[in-house]
């Protein structure tokens, strides 16, 4: 959908017709544009297009929006009632919207000229039986260019309807120039772009992540109605893949609660625990932390031992956590608690036990609990050891309501499809609502054989550069700092001047740091009990490019994402300590928003 949202003043039949394709199925590649003003008329001043769709391998429909209490025509004539300028024919609005871009798109040197344009009127306010054609064997229109109220239901099975007829009649027309099969992907992506214009040169990069940052903002505030669906149950599991607004729902889900109970807000990750404080700051007295903090603090302690192994993080300081809460309940005694990331704590149930002390009572019996979870995302455990985290959050709360979110809001539909054929596997989306004929690539960059991986990887940030701004790129690996390209190139003592222009652009340090992988596949990060930072301060200076590993930056996102050593070492350490090197994939793929780039080295 483009825009993301319908336009400031949008009738009712556009809204209706809106809000159809933007919950349809099974249309990811399609382009719908919203509202499209036609300056450039071939028959009047200006006028605008309510919907122009287009569809790969098929053809483009404009769509001409209207929601009559009652419609006639007889003799050539319409009669559209209770709608300003009652008997202008809305094929005739069509046809020369339809005139005005065959015409400007040929000027554009954009269209070959076979490309089907069928027209189609949508009376979003009738049924099909409400309507008097006095006149059916008029030779004006065809009746399956007409779609009714009902149609809404299925909006992609009425497009495809007026595809089949328009291209069964006019494939017979002599004279008549058809090929569907001019409309690549590619093609589609051009018409909408020239339709569009491209005005980035009058804006800064700063200018369109503002733009970008209100459309998602947009969408995550939508979700909001999922929130009062669930309004009287206390225990919920919001489960999706990545992107899907998990996390948003959650900490909307902790501040709703947080007004008369006393709120926490848990995650195993450290940076997705800062995302959640940044998130929940002006909600007072919400806390929110990652679990080994919090179990430090319940210790007394400071930070994890030098030495600590696996079973420190899993038992041995959850077992003392335990002995504290249960020796001094004050410690915990919470009316609601909300845990993200859940499927990285399902599997440890020491660390589970310690979460449910923390409840009032100290079983997490009569108070509010809210689970968010992708059992896909199971990076930071062997594969052997994997769980269902839903099922394993039911086994302790019986009557938990779980809430399916399959509608992709974060990452844009052409790069989740593209993400999706590189692994050939679907990530369980079931559509999107952030689409754009800009942004949105994924790119696979090959290192050739006469070339050295860093030329590949200063090739791909330039790219980047030119769309997003440094501190809105990251650089991700399935290594930590010291194995990873990012880490080499940085501990390098000597380097060409391509390498310094790469040096100069990266974090000195990395801010999504390097994480740990035990011998038994357990991936953990050093945290430190200390206080959260203060209010809107920078974690990224800006001119820098974070880098780090894909296990760290697991739950966060960033706009565009490069990603390293995807070729035979990665994989082989990684299945080596017994994870799933697409699931790491996976994870690595969604933390992008608009673009990603791949280096197989």
């Amino acid at each position: 959908m483009i825009p993301p949202r319908p336009r400031k003043g949008a009738n009712v039949s556009e809204t209706r017709i809106f809000d159809a394709f933007a919950g349809a199925h099974d249309a990811d590649d399609w382009i719908v544009l919203h509202s499209l003003e036609v300056r450039r008329h071939a028959a009047q001043f200006q006028g605008e297009a309510d919907f122009i769709i287009l569809v790969p391998r098929q053809g483009i429909v404009v769509v001409e929006a209207k929601s009559p209490e009652y419609v006639e025509y007889k003799d050539g004539e319409w009669r559209l009632d209770r709608i300003p300028n009652p008997d202008k024919s809305p094929f005739g609005q069509l046809d020369g919207s339809i005139r005005s871009l065959r015409g400007y798109l040929k000027k554009r040197e954009v269209l070959t000229g076979s490309e089907p344009i069928a027209r189609l009127v949508w009376f979003t306010s009738l049924d099909r039986y409400q309507f008097k054609n006095a006149t059916p064997g008029d030779m004006q229109f065809f009746e399956w260019e007409l779609a009714w109220r009902g149609d809404l239901q299925h909006p992609v099975k009425a497009i495809q309807k007026v595809f089949d007829e328009h291209d069964a009649w006019y494939s017979q027309v002599d004279g008549v120039d058809h090929d569907p099969t001019a409309m690549t992907r590619e093609h589609v992506e051009d018409i909408a772009g020239a339709l569009l214009g491209d005005f980035a040169g009058g804006r800064s990069l700063a200018d369109r992540k503002l733009e970008r940052l209100d459309e998602e903002r947009h969408l995550l505030r939508e979700q909001k109605a999922v929130l009062d669906m669930i309004e009287r149950n206390d225990h919920i599991y919001f489960e999706g893949p990545a992107g899907t607004g998990k996390s948003y729902l959650l900490a909307q889900l902790a501040k709703r609660w947080h007004a008369d109970h006393r709120t926490l807000v848990v995650c195993w990750n450290v940076l997705m625990a800062e995302e959640l404080r940044d998130s929940l700051r002006a909600s007072r007295g919400i806390v929110a932390t990652d679990i080994n903090s919090l179990m430090l603090r319940l210790v007394g302690l400071e930070e994890n031992p030098a030495d600590a192994g696996p079973d420190w993080y899993t038992q041995e300081l959850p077992a003392r956590a335990l002995a504290a809460v249960r020796d001094d309940p004050a410690l915990g005694e919470y009316d609601a608690v909300c845990v993200d990331e859940f499927q990285d704590i399902a599997s440890h149930p020491a660390v589970l036990d310690v979460i449910f002390a923390l409840t009032r009572g100290g079983t997490g019996s009569g108070v509010k609990l809210a689970f968010a979870g992708d059992a896909r995302q199971q990076i930071l455990r062997p594969t052997a050891d994997h769980v269902d985290p839903f099922t394993t959050a039911k086994e302790r709360v019986s009557d938990l309501t779980h809430v399916s979110l399959t509608r992709g809001l974060r990452q844009v539909a052409g790069l989740t499809s593209a993400a999706e054929s590189l692994l050939s596997r679907r990530f369980g989306y079931r559509g999107h609502r952030l689409t754009s004929t800009i942004d949105g690539a994924l790119s696979v960059k090959q290192v050739p054989s006469d070339s050295d991986v860093t030329h590949t990887l200063a090739a791909a940030l330039r790219e980047l550069l030119e769309h997003h701004q440094p501190h809105d790129i990251v650089v991700l690996s399935p290594f930590g700092a010291r194995n990873s390209l990012a880490g080499k190139l940085l501990a390098a003592t000597s380097f060409s001047k391509e390498e310094r222009w790469l040096r100069d652009r990266l974090r000195v340090e990395p801010e999504l740091g390097a994480v740990d992988i035990t011998s038994t596949g357990v991936a953990v990060e050093a945290s430190v009990a200390t206080p959260a930072p203060a209010s809107g301060a920078p974690r990224t200076p800006a001119g820098r490019v974070r880098w780090g590993s894909i296990f760290k930056y697991k739950g966060l996102d960033a706009e565009a994402v490069i990603l390293t050593d995807i070729g035979d070492e990665g994989s082989t350490f990684v299945r080596g300590e017994g994870l799933d090197w697409f699931d790491l994939l996976y994870v690595g793929l969604t933390r992008a928003r608009y673009r990603c780039v791949v280096i197989p080295n």
